[in-house]
């Protein structure tokens, strides 16, 4: 998207040291807030925020984001949140071998159209952290290796108010994963990967005569990635995936993964986007143990002229849960075999008046299907005025 150069941001700059920062409101209307059969609409505010800072040198690079957005629903103010994130690390690079670590906390709301989430009429509120640890270790020829740990944690809140609050701990869980890539160039920007990784899961807070959710895991995957350069940028990874739960009663989760990345420009003027995932979402949102998904995403992206830009997307989401095992009925790890599945479409268009203000329009539809829910519809339209450095 050449043609559209002169009106990003630019930022400010202080020797090595680039600012970006952005704001902006949006107002429109939602017309099922609570994502639910017979849910109520209201009229929305979206107040976001965003600043990142990078400091680059010749063999050192650091950096932090920081992202806001807060949501205000005039007649449902049950569902009112506020969501953030931020975000800092670094690499250093040896001049031939590169270290980096990197740190993330997330503070986000779980809504029923998520995959596995619980079917409550408020968000549930969640924290998110993350430290990443990797090393890409360079040969003399075309292979490389990059090893890396990851240390991650998820905290459930409590939901209030309510009549009657829902104590969420039995999710919290600590998730250690470690792994290693191997990388062979091709030509440049042309790669062969293999990517293998286990994963360590361990639940902090037990329920009093409930069996272990405590799990381990392993999977491999081999695919290429062609590059981020020319008319057409293409990833692919494919493998498969193995859980094993320290609870007999749960017994071993399997499943094949995949995920694919493709990225195609037809004209200077026009980009393309599709997103495809398929594997075992790991007990990440709901009281079962774990289910398989299928994820597909496609996007459009035209510069209809100097300064206006239209977007367009499409999505699909489905995931099949397990029946948990006879002995877990009426528990709160109860599950029955079922299957969720979210589509989702929108459009919408961008009006850059220069490098600092720009209009934004757009327009979402979402059906979420459930087994004895049927459809549950959502429409959203929201106008926005966003402000950049």
């Amino acid at each position: 998207m050449q043609t559209l150069e002169h009106y990003a941001p630019q930022g400010l700059r202080y020797g090595p040291v680039r600012f970006d920062a952005s704001g902006g409101e949006n107002v429109g209307y939602d017309n099922n807030v609570n994502r639910l059969a017979n849910g109520r609409g209201s009229a929305t505010l979206i107040t976001s925020g965003a600043a990142s800072a990078v400091a680059q040198w010749q063999r050192d690079q650091v950096h932090v984001n920081l992202n806001v957005d807060d949501y205000r629903f005039i007649s449902q103010s049950i569902q009112n949140r506020t969501n953030w994130t931020v975000a800092a690390g670094g690499i250093h690079d040896f001049g031939h071998d590169r270290l980096g670590l990197a740190y993330t906390h997330l503070s986000l709301v779980q809504t029923p159209v998520d995959l596995g989430a619980l079917g409550l009429s408020q968000p549930v509120p969640y924290q998110f952290d993350n430290v990443r640890l990797s090393y890409t270790a360079t040969t003399h020829g075309r292979f490389s290796f990059i090893p890396e740990a990851q240390l991650s944690r998820y905290h459930f809140n409590r939901i209030v108010p309510t009549e009657m609050e829902i104590d969420q701990s039995y999710r919290n869980r600590a998730v250690i994963t470690e792994g290693v890539t191997g990388r062979y160039d091709l030509a440049a920007g042309q790669q062969i990967l293999v990517v293998l990784l286990g994963t360590e899961i361990r639940y902090l807070d037990s329920s009093p005569g409930l069996p272990t959710r405590d799990s381990n895991g392993a999977s491999g995957m081999v695919g290429v990635d062609l590059g981020l350069s020319g008319p057409i940028r293409f990833r692919a990874l494919i493998g498969y995936q193995t859980r094993r739960y320290r609870s007999a009663l749960f017994g071993n989760l399997s499943a094949p993964m995949a995920e694919a990345e493709l990225g195609w420009n037809p004209t200077r003027l026009t980009m393309a986007t599709l997103t495809v995932r398929h594997g075992i979402e790991d007990s990440a949102f709901e009281n079962i143990v774990g289910f398989t998904y299928t994820s597909a995403q496609i996007g459009v992206r035209h510069a209809y002229s100097r300064n206006i830009v239209l977007v367009a997307q499409a999505g699909y989401q489905q995931a099949s849960y397990s029946q948990t095992p006879q002995a877990l009925n009426n528990t709160i790890l109860t599950q029955v075999g079922a299957s969720q599945a979210v589509y989702s479409i929108g459009a919408g268009a961008q009006w850059l008046m220069n490098r600092h203000i720009s209009w934004t329009f757009n327009y979402n539809f979402s059906s979420q299907s459930t087994v004895g829910t049927g459809h549950v519809p959502d429409h959203t339209f929201m106008l926005g005025l966003r402000f950049s450095l």
